[in-house]
């Protein structure tokens, strides 16, 4: 787990669509990082890519148990604004 929303799967790197949470220095950072622990620990998870950003990331859809991973964080608070 790197932060709220980018993980590693393997040795791939993924960035969640749709959502910039807190950096692990910030307020609310490593909260969200342990959601997104919680979350991808509790059920079947689906990647849907969309391609790669300036960092290599795999940038994707993430899916638990057919429900999105961004969505969840964003209805839990973890969401910086604008994202």
């Amino acid at each position: 787990m790197v932060d709220g929303d980018t993980f590693h799967y393997g040795a791939e790197r993924i960035r969640l669509k749709g959502i910039d949470t807190p950096e692990m220095s910030e307020p609310g950072g490593p909260a969200a990082k342990l959601r997104l622990q919680e979350l991808l620990r509790n059920g079947l998870v689906h990647i849907v890519p969309h391609g790669r950003d300036v960092y290599n990331r795999l940038v994707a859809d993430v899916f638990v148990d057919g429900q999105n991973v961004a969505e969840i964080l964003r209805m839990d608070g973890f969401a910086k604004p604008r994202s």
